[in-house]
């Protein structure tokens, strides 16, 4: 009550006016009272009246309020009652009300503290979420039979029985009757003797619901203080937990993989049983870095890494490695880890799995190692695929120059006349100049044609590799005209036509020139034998998307058509097919088509067809344009003028064919040239080793001897760096042999003319000087 009191008191002193003014009431109340007593008493006292005036004052006012309230109460005897002045006595009044004062004030501090402590006490009782009472044991004799509550906070109150507001006043057992109550009135029994404090865990049922309690107990000056809170939904929590602790384990248990855990640090600090099964190996000798032991040494060093990078940077940890089992035999394993992260995103825990993977990694490495077996296969596959495309091909060039035999032969008959028969004109006249020049100018003529044809067969016939080149494709046809025309023979029509500028295809000549004399000879043989035509037409085109199938862009049309009976649908579906031929027997293989289609589709061209039956056949091909116009090199500038240039050199000649031999020595003994000949390559050889000087070795490629042209090059360019050297071949294509394709001498191809030979000496003399 007093200090409820003197909190009222203390709130005054914020208010000065009324402070003050309470204290000077106080003062006049004093006073009246005095008055009063001096009515009923002869001689009342005249300063006792005043002092709990001014101790009222003080604690209402402070000390400034209580020497206020003391001066006015000396002044107010002094005025009113003190007949004599009685100084010593009013000095003693005021002197001991001054210490009244300071005594006062010392009260009203301590007072005014505990309240605030009080206060604050209640507060944080009030709002706290702990339930808090203060209970008094009840007895019966001696003995403690119940308790009742002196105090409850509001969080205590919460946790009544329903209907029941506070438990301030009332007794244990009257709001928990039963077992309940008298469980907690046992355990504050054991806690009131013991005198505390304890800490337990209770189960309580409250309102027919389980609930538990955690409480603490200690005795206190007249009873009990007990603090306690409501752990239900912790506890169900803890249980949420066990059980999915429980379930966890039971799935991790019956997992086939190896589970384990790390700490932050990477840290090794779990083990599942899978692991100690698969080991056999204790998990505690396998903690730390302790499970590295059983990784298979050629992989230690590697997944050591690779966890070592993960557990520092959190980097993805997937690897795979061999681990021992517990029979020494290692096993393949895949090890994944993947890292549980905390509120501020660093790496809390580090769960992993190893996985075994023998199988499949057995699986895969037998997998490789038959796609690489069949792989192998299949490059042997293709390339004899490529070597049967290429004997095919061969063989229809064959079937194709069997056909030209009788065209080829009645030319180089006609040929041979004109020079047979004109030599043997001028050995009989050997006098008349102007017959012999005449006679002698017609042989070489024929001769050059003959030179000719023969190109053009070697270069139909022989084998080689795909090799495109930027060619005027109407030149081409024009310059391979006479052979089509021996194809076709005298009986039929050949026609080429062209519209407008053509320009040039990016192609392979040779293979082309075999195409298009395929095309001819089988239009050939589809036309009648008398009034039948054949035509070539050339033409520039531009395919749009879709008109052709796989085609767009420009392209150089030829076209081969002729007036023959035409083919039947299923004769045109099977047309490009390998052997499928209508010819009779021994007398076409089949190819003719297969191997036009496989060379227009390598060009990156395409073939089409169109005909019916008794309106002829049209075989197109599309090649594709070249955006740059062909290169025409510069023809070569003979020098034929008759300066001694080659007059005194020393020249060896290796020749086998004595009529050869003999020619080319007369060709070089006019240019004023020393020769030597010998007839194959040893005896050459021979001639260079044993110190023997020449200025110019020439040498046919392809000689007796076991030695050829190239090989006889090679080895006196050993000898002698800076000899110069010209190769002679009447062959073409792979004839020439090894490394001829590369050669780094002037290569003369066979029948020359003089001035081809000097040619060839002065690039070889040149191409040494150079070199020198």
């Amino acid at each position: 009550m007093m200090g409820r009191l003197a909190q009222r008191f203390a709130t005054a002193i914020k208010r000065p006016t009324l402070a003050y003014a309470a204290s000077l009431c106080a003062v006049a109340a004093a006073a009246a009272l005095r008055a009063a007593i001096g009515l009923m008493m002869a001689d009342p006292p005249d300063y006792m009246i005043f002092y709990p005036a001014i101790l009222f004052a003080t604690l209402i006012a402070g000390a400034r309020g209580g020497l206020l309230a003391t001066i006015a109460s000396a002044l107010t005897v002094w005025a009113l009652w003190l007949e004599d002045p009685q100084y010593a006595s009013l000095a003693t009044f005021v002197a001991t009300a001054t210490a009244t004062v300071f005594i006062a004030r010392a009260i009203r501090i301590a007072v005014l503290r505990g309240v605030a402590a009080e206060e604050r006490f209640r507060v944080f009782q009030e709002q706290s979420l702990d339930g808090f009472v203060i209970v008094e044991p009840i007895y019966e004799g001696d003995t403690i039979i119940d308790f009742t509550w002196a105090y409850s906070n509001n969080a205590a109150d919460r946790l009544t029985p329903a209907g029941v507001k506070t438990l301030k006043g009332a007794r244990i057992l009257e709001i928990f009757p039963g077992e309940n109550g008298r469980a907690i009135v046992q355990r504050l029994v054991r806690a009131f003797e013991s005198g505390g404090p304890d800490d337990i865990e209770a189960r309580r049922l409250l309102d027919g619901q389980e609930r538990f309690v955690r409480s603490s107990a200690m005795r206190v000056t007249g009873g009990l203080a007990v603090t306690f809170q409501d752990v239900t939904a912790q506890r169900q929590s803890e249980n949420a937990l066990r059980a999915g602790e429980a379930r966890i384990r039971a799935l991790l248990d019956s997992l086939p993989q190896l589970i384990w855990s790390t700490r932050p640090d990477g840290a090794c600090d779990y083990l599942s049983p899978q692991w100690e099964a698969f080991t056999g190996v204790p998990a505690k000798h396998h903690f730390g870095e302790g499970w590295l032991d059983a990784i298979h040494p050629e992989d230690r060093d590697g997944v050591q890494q690779a966890w070592t990078q993960a557990a520092k940077g959190g980097l993805p940890y997937d690897i795979e490695y061999r681990l021992r089992r517990h029979d020494g035999v290692w096993r393949w394993v895949n090890g994944r880890a993947t890292a549980i992260h905390n509120e501020v995103g660093g790496v809390h825990r580090w769960f992993g799995t190893s996985s075994d993977i023998t199988e499949i990694v057995e699986a895969r490495s037998d997998l490789e190692l038959r796609v690489a077996e069949r792989t192998r296969e299949l490059e042997e596959s293709l390339l004899e695929r490529a070597r049967t495309e290429a004997a095919l091909a061969q063989a229809q060039r064959l079937e194709t120059v069997g056909r030209l035999t009788g065209g080829v032969a009645h030319d180089f008959n006609n040929l041979l006349t004109v020079v047979i028969g004109g030599l043997d004109m001028i050995l009989k006249r050997p006098d008349d100049t102007a017959r012999v020049t005449r006679l002698a100018e017609a042989a070489l003529a024929a001769g050059r044609r003959g030179e000719r044809l023969t190109r053009q067969l070697l270069a139909f016939s022989r084998r080689q590799e795909l090799k495109l080149e930027v060619v005027d494709v109407t030149a081409l046809i024009q310059q391979i005209e006479p052979l089509m025309r021996r194809a076709v023979g005298e009986a039929v029509n050949l026609t080429i036509r062209h519209e407008g500028p053509v320009g040039c295809g990016r192609l392979d000549p040779a293979q082309f020139e075999a195409a298009l004399l395929n095309l001819v000879v089988n239009a050939t043989d589809a036309v009648p034998d008398a009034g039948g035509d054949v035509e070539i037409s050339i033409e520039r085109r531009t395919v749009e998307q879709g008109e052709i199938a796989q085609l767009a862009g420009d392209y150089v049309l030829v076209a081969v058509s002729d007036n023959g009976g035409g083919m039947a649908p299923d004769t045109l579906e099977r047309a490009f097919e390998p052997f499928f031929t209508t010819k009779d027997v021994g007398k076409g293989t089949g190819l003719g088509l297969a191997q036009v289609y496989g060379f227009v589709n390598q060009v990156g061209g395409a073939v089409t067809i169109d005909s019916s039956i008794g309106f002829g056949t049209t075989v197109s091909l599309y090649l594709p344009a070249a955006d740059t116009e062909m290169e025409v090199p510069a023809p070569d500038r003979f020098h034929t003028d008759d300066s001694p240039w080659a007059a005194g050199l020393k020249v060896l000649l290796v020749e086998d064919d004595a009529a050869v031999r003999t020619v080319t020595e007369g060709l070089l003994s006019d240019l004023g040239c020393q020769v030597e000949g010998v007839s194959d390559g040893p005896s050459a050889l021979t001639r260079i080793q044993a110190g023997d000087r020449f200025d110019l070795l020439i040498s046919d490629i392809v000689m007796p001897g076991g030695m050829s042209g190239v090989d006889l090059a090679r080895a006196a360019q050993a000898r002698a760096p800076d000899l110069p050297i010209v190769l002679t071949t009447g062959y073409g294509g792979e004839r020439l042999g090894d490394g001829a394709a590369t050669l780094a001498w002037p290569l003369l191809r066979k029948p020359f003319r003089a001035e081809q030979l000097t040619l060839a000496l002065q690039k070889a003399l040149s191409r040494s000087r150079e070199i020198a």
